[in-house]
């Protein structure tokens, strides 16, 4: 479940449980993720930023270091990576994540961004 996603630390979201709650804070925003499906990162999410204000669909593409059109590390969630999220009608790149929870166990925060 939580390893070394050949850069940083992080989750592996596919390895996770139905039902398990992942709580990953980016520099803006904090993105709730209540997970149906981990084999697909799918499940229920929400947010307390701008982009994803009511409870909807979300998947968690990857991570990525840089943003668009880079690879992208499926499934996992990075700390100090940006993520990549699909939520109804578009696609979303977050700021680099800065901390990350699952069912409220923290793992240690990013000491810097990328």
């Amino acid at each position: 479940m939580i390893g070394q996603g050949d850069a940083a630390p992080g989750i592996d979201a596919r390895k996770l449980q139905p039902g398990d709650t992942l709580v990953m804070r980016t520099r803006n925003t904090a993105y709730t993720l209540q997970l149906e499906n981990p084999a697909r990162c799918m499940g229920r999410g929400t947010s307390d930023g701008k982009h994803v204000t009511d409870e909807s669909a979300m998947y968690v593409l990857g991570s990525t270091l840089s943003g668009r059109g880079t690879m992208v590390k499926l499934g996992w969630v990075l700390l100090g990576f940006r993520m990549v999220l699909l939520v109804p009608g578009r696609e979303l790149l977050t700021t680099p994540v800065q901390s990350l929870s699952v069912n409220g166990q923290p793992l240690i925060a990013a000491q810097g961004t990328h």
